[in-house]
């Protein structure tokens, strides 16, 4: 900042000493600016600066071959007239050239600040200012779901002055927390204006998030963001609709107008015979410059309202809502008129805001007249009737026309531009009570597009499975002309069966990656950004199979201009998608699962062979009657008892009465089954005695395996034993 200081305070000096540069009469301003175009801090639009001139806007940009610099002058054409003309070493260039340079610019730089011929002295250093973000207006309510409504957001300084920015967003939260964000689109006196429909919800916060202007030196952002506007939002029983005064109609100053309002159903179709038991309606009338006011509806849905002061026409919106008992009446819209002190107004709507080099330009302001006959309408006619009355049609100070009013109200301009600037359009009535001047009107004069992209963009041979990041191509704008500031629709078509797809992908608002569909179902918007005139299309490829791209695949790149729409270029798309084997393509989910699979049977090895119960027992003896004196003896205590791998747990019972896991020439062999318990098997002979006669008898299922019983006593060879479970 130091340096900036010192640098305009020397600039300062030979300001003053140097000669005048400009014809007497001739007023402009060439400085430095901080930012991209278009949304840039300049030198010459500092508050202190713009103080001084009564009409003051960008004219162009232009440059001495080391730098860009921004001129401004009193809306005639003066930085083209006298500065270039003057200043040799300069020319005008366009304002995304200058943004492509990628310069450090300077907001503190005057190059020349001229009034009437004089050279003026740089003002000095502005006092820290502070920015705030407001929400300045939302569409007056009561509201309830599905509701669309408009709202105005803008940043202004300490003071309540606006300040220009490049656009922003208005962040829509509902009462569960959930945000929808809508971009805003940048209006002619600054502030930003977006449209969107009210969520299904009981309450809604709005707040608006500006694109951080460029800061001039002591200037700060209060926050980033806007206090949050909050609505409540109800179910609507009837719609309420202003049905006069009607659209587009001019109001007189200081005269009574009636305002009346017709109750609809809640769709706002069907009236409604009769004012409903509890009625309560209040118009919202907002006069442009001046704060909402509110007026109470009488028995009739009427009310009187006297419009302020306007020596110009200004706009005024009103808008109709209120309750009937526990259910509201909502707005059925607004209504939009003119107010002024003769009754005059100006329709504008047949404008353009943005014209091209080399075609005509032309659009229509329609004078408006109060609509209904009486003392007003009177007036105003024999004012336009009068031989002294003048209208002058006024092109950026050259006069297009000047003579006496128009039957028809309308009246035309029409001129061909043959380089980039921005026009001023301004018609002005002379009449015996002043001059009543239409608002100035901003034409922005821009290059014709010249749309050129490759012919074809090949993608190669990309392996099947391939992150859709890794196969990219650029699609590069750099040759063409203006392509940063038009719209472009990009459509894919000719794809037939393909299970490739091409798409965008981009950085969202957000600054996060995303990619969007460029199938010929939705249109893609893309605005190039002016430093990096490409586009990433990337191609989604199939997980596993191979294919080759059709001939009639292609992306069709059509400006959505209407002026440029013959422009529209078709680039042929190639690739090759080289499939993949099965373990290649499903190797991710293949291996894990054999894997897990594998582990299974590991475990499925060691958990499913059964075990001997815990509790049971054998008794073993080298005779019968031993076999009472005889201990029993817990099979899972038995050495080898344990399950092997795939393998129930089993003992041998040996001839010499020994109990172990060695199975091989056991006499008997006690095996652990899930449900039976225990099982014996064996070669045999194996006998059992019968409880009854006590009598033996040979177990005849052995070789399939018995299931022994724990009273019964059994005879192997000499060895006797009992199973207890």
């Amino acid at each position: 900042m130091v340096r900036v200081l010192a640098a305009l305070l020397a600039l300062a000096a030979l300001l003053l000493a140097a000669p005048v540069l400009a014809q007497s009469g001739r007023t402009y301003c060439v400085g430095g600016y901080d930012g991209t175009p278009p949304n840039v801090l300049a030198a010459c639009n500092q508050p202190a600066i713009r103080q001084m001139h009564r009409q003051w806007h960008a004219h162009t940009y232009v440059t001495d071959g080391n730098g860009c610099s921004l001129c401004y002058d009193e809306k005639d054409d003066t930085c083209e007239t006298v500065f270039l003309a003057t200043h040799p070493n300069y020319r005008a260039i366009d304002k995304y050239d200058c943004a492509r340079l990628g310069e450090s610019h300077r907001a503190g730089d005057l190059v020349a600040h001229v009034i009437d011929g004089k050279s003026v002295a740089p003002p000095p250093p502005p006092p820290a200012v502070q920015l705030e973000a407001r929400v300045e207006r939302i569409t007056p309510g009561p509201y309830t779901t599905g509701d669309k409504l408009s709202v105005v957001g803008a940043v202004r300084d300490d003071k309540g002055a606006l300040r220009g920015i490049a656009g922003g967003t208005f962040r829509i939260t509902d009462s569960k927390g959930q945000s929808t964000d809508v971009r805003g689109t940048v209006q002619p006196d600054g502030t930003v204006a977006a449209e969107f429909v009210l969520p299904s919800t009981d309450q809604a916060r709005i707040e608006f998030i500006p694109d951080k202007p460029p800061l001039a030196p002591g200037e700060t952002l209060r926050a980033a963001a806007s206090e949050a506007q909050s609505l409540k939002v109800e179910l609507c029983g009837f719609r309420a609709r202003l049905v006069q005064p009607a659209v587009g109609e001019t109001l007189v100053s200081g005269q009574s107008t009636l305002l009346r309002a017709t109750l609809f159903d809640a769709a706002g179709k069907v009236p409604v015979q009769g004012a409903p038991a509890g009625l309560s309606l209040t118009f919202t009338v907002q006069v442009e410059g001046e704060s909402a006011q509110t007026l109470v509806a009488d028995q009739e849905q009427s009310a009187s309202w006297t419009p302020p002061a306007s020596p110009q026409p200004r706009q005024a919106r009103i808008s109709v809502g209120g309750r009937v008992g526990e259910r509201v009446v909502c707005p059925a819209g607004e209504v939009t008129t003119t107010v002024s002190d003769l009754g005059l107004g100006f329709d504008t709507s047949e404008l353009p805001g943005t014209c091209y080099v080399g075609l005509p330009c032309k659009g229509t302001v329609v004078l408006r007249r109060p609509r209904e006959a009486g003392a007003e309408r009177q007036r105003v006619d024999a004012l336009l009737m009068d031989p002294g009355v003048r209208v002058r049609m006024v092109d950026t100070g050259e006069e297009r026309y000047s003579g006496p009013p128009r039957t028809d109200d309308r009246y035309e301009f029409l001129a061909t531009y043959d380089k980039p600037k921005s026009a001023s359009w301004s018609l002005v009535l002379q009449t015996p009570r002043g001059p009543i001047e239409m608002p100035e009107h901003e034409v922005q004069v821009r290059p014709q597009l010249k749309l050129e992209v490759p012919a074809e963009l090949d993608f190669g041979t990309v392996r099947a499975g391939t992150s859709v990041t890794e196969a990219c191509q650029r699609l590069d704008f750099s040759h063409s002309r203006g392509a940063e500031e038009h719209f472009l629709a990009l459509r894919v078509e000719g794809l037939g069966n393909c299970q490739s797809r091409p798409v965008l992908h981009f950085l969202n608002a957000l600054n996060q990656a995303d990619v969007r569909d460029l199938e010929p179902a939705s249109d893609t918007r893309a605005l190039l950004d002016p430093r990096d005139l490409r586009l990433d299309i990337c191609l989604e490829v199939p997980r596993c199979a191979g294919e080759v791209s059709p001939e009639s695949a292609v992306l069709r790149v059509v400006p959505l201009t209407p002026e440029f729409k013959a422009q529209e270029k078709t680039v042929r798309l190639r690739w090759k998608v080289e499939g993949r084997g099965f373990l290649g393509c499903h190797g991710a989910w293949v291996w894990p699962s054999l894997a897990l699979l594998g582990f299974g049977v590991m475990l499925a090895g060691f958990t499913q062979p059964a075990r001997f119960p815990p509790g049971a027992s054998i008794r073993v003896a080298g005779s019968e009657r031993g076999i009472r004196q005889a201990s029993a003896i817990l099979l899972q205590g038995c050495p080898g008892s344990g399950a092997g791998f795939y393998r129930d747990a089993r003992l041998g019972l040996h001839g010499d009465g020994e109990l172990n896991g060695r199975t091989r020439n056991a006499v008997i062999v006690l095996r652990a089954t899930r449900g039976a318990g225990v099982v014996l098997t064996g070669t045999g002979p194996l006998d059992q005695q019968d409880r009854r006669t006590l009598k033996w008898e040979p177990v005849a299922d052995l070789a399939q395996g018995h299931v022994p019983s724990p009273s019964v006593l059994y005879r192997a060879g000499g060895t006797y034993f009992k199973v207890e479970l």
